[in-house]
């Protein structure tokens, strides 16, 4: 979340303009505390963040190395 915090904080209007996109309101995305997940890929497209940057909570455990990785 905290990159699309500083996403929106560096534009004065691109919150309106990402809920006009969203067809949410402004206010809705005030009170996310995290992207919703069914809204992540339109979040990420519209803003250009990954959608790993956005939710890395969702995206952590597929950055680590498996444990069942057979040696070769």
């Amino acid at each position: 979340m905290d990159k699309l915090t500083e996403w929106l904080k560096a534009e004065r209007g691109r919150a309106s303009r990402l809920a006009e996109f969203l067809n949410i309101t402004p206010g809705a995305i005030a009170q996310w505390t995290e992207v919703p997940a069914e809204r992540m890929g339109k979040v990420s497209s519209f803003t250009g963040i990954p959608m790993d940057d956005l939710r890395s909570d969702i995206f952590a455990e597929a950055k680590q190395p498996s444990s069942h990785a057979s040696a070769a």
